[in-house]
């Protein structure tokens, strides 16, 4: 049987936090951590690796001093585990697509704003300050390129400098905390060959919501616990014949987002040549480590008709994306058509790789940084048709 995610001694243990105050995770604390200051510093050297990655990578922007501070005085690792599931389980209560938002907006960053080193290495867009402001707000509403000011550090050619690297001026309609008609300035530093925020927009940062109200803690309700069922069992059936495919980007060190594309054989999608409406499959997915304990559930209707022709053959499509850290996981998938109440189950062994393996595979195919994270430089990993 799975273990449950949501323990009380994780709730137990996250209490206290629950009336953390809103500030950006990069502010300064408004209480000491530790006694010494280099204490919270060794605090984090001795963390484990993806511990510690979690925290100055995953996390930075959007975690409180006080859960920081709470963070670095866990003890084990099943206490960090069950630390991190609270603290997103928290978000998502209110927004249930906040963890794989975030990690959506971090690997668009890390395409579309990655800089570059001093020493010649390249800078994670996350890291940048077009990334950090996409990270946290998101796309913005509208971009205007000003190229009627020089690039800051720049003391050649004005022309040159303006039209290679003109200003950015990002505006967003609003920003929760900060109001309406938000605007921030980005203009390129030539010694960091880079966008650097504007001195005097840092202090939107304070200003902005970046923690959601968390007193109210639903319990999800599972929908379709027929098809929880049949996955909880582990009964493998095929009277309902599809297939999926899983796609990897790399987020952070601690995390890769894999996307699952589940496509579903529908003979009874078309009539004549024509798509018949209102035709859609139950979809309910879980992954779980070795040990049984689960990571995530996610349930869903398929019904995106691909084939709309009798040349065809017509398949529904559904698809999500799943913030994972790298490792082995048991995938199942399940689907059911509602009509007539056949199932299919496919168990599948799903395998998340690296950061450093997904940018080693870049690296090897030449492969360009691409601006859209709908359109990215991936690892894949397939499973047949049932």
């Amino acid at each position: 049987m799975p273990l449950s995610r949501s323990t009380i001694h994780a709730a137990l243990l996250l209490f206290p936090l629950f009336c953390a105050k809103p500030i950006p995770a990069q502010g300064k604390p408004h209480h000491p951590c530790f006694e010494q200051p280099n204490d919270a510093r060794d605090a984090i050297h001795r963390l484990p690796n993806m511990a510690r990655y979690w925290l100055v990578e995953d996390a930075v922007y959007i975690i409180t001093p006080e859960e920081r501070c709470a963070f670095l005085h866990l003890n084990t690792d099943h206490e960090r585990e069950q630390f991190i599931e609270q603290f997103w389980y928290r978000r998502t209560a209110e927004d249930s697509d906040f963890e794989t938002e975030h990690y959506r907006r971090i690997v668009f960053a890390n395409e579309k704003y990655r800089g570059q080193l001093a020493g010649g290495g390249q800078l994670a867009g996350w890291k940048t300050d077009r990334g950090r402001i996409y990270v946290l707000f998101g796309p913005p509403d509208s971009v205007d390129l000003v190229t009627d000011q020089r690039a800051a550090g720049e003391a050649a050619n004005r022309d040159a400098d303006t039209h290679l690297h003109p200003a950015e001026r990002w505006h967003y309609r609003y920003i929760n905390g900060i109001g309406e008609d938000v605007e921030f300035h980005f203009e390129f530093v030539a010694s960091h060959r880079d966008y650097a925020l504007a001195p005097q927009d840092q202090f939107l940062l304070e200003q902005s919501n970046l923690y959601p109200d968390i007193l109210q803690m639903p319990q999800p309700k599972v929908r379709f616990k027929d098809l929880e069922a049949l996955v909880t069992a582990r009964i493998v059936r095929d009277h309902v014949k599809f297939s999926h495919r899983i796609q990897f980007a790399a987020a952070t060190h601690a995390t890769t987002l894999a996307r699952v594309d589940i496509q579903i054989l529908c003979e009874a999608c078309t009539h004549d040549g024509q798509i018949v409406p209102s035709v859609a499959y139950a979809l309910f997915v879980r992954v779980s480590k070795p040990s049984g304990w689960v990571v995530h559930t996610s349930e869903m209707n398929a019904d995106t008709v691909i084939g709309d022709n009798s040349h065809s053959r017509p398949t529904l499509t559904a698809h999500f994306d799943l913030p994972l850290p790298p490792g082995k996981y048991q995938l199942a998938i399940a689907a059911k058509n509602a009509t007539t109440g056949e199932a299919g189950v496919s168990l599948t062994q799903l395998d998340v790789p690296t950061c450093e393996s997904l940018e080693t595979k870049k690296l090897r195919n030449h492969a360009p940084i691409r601006p859209s994270s709908d359109d990215r430089t991936r690892c894949t990993q397939s499973d047949p048709a049932t």
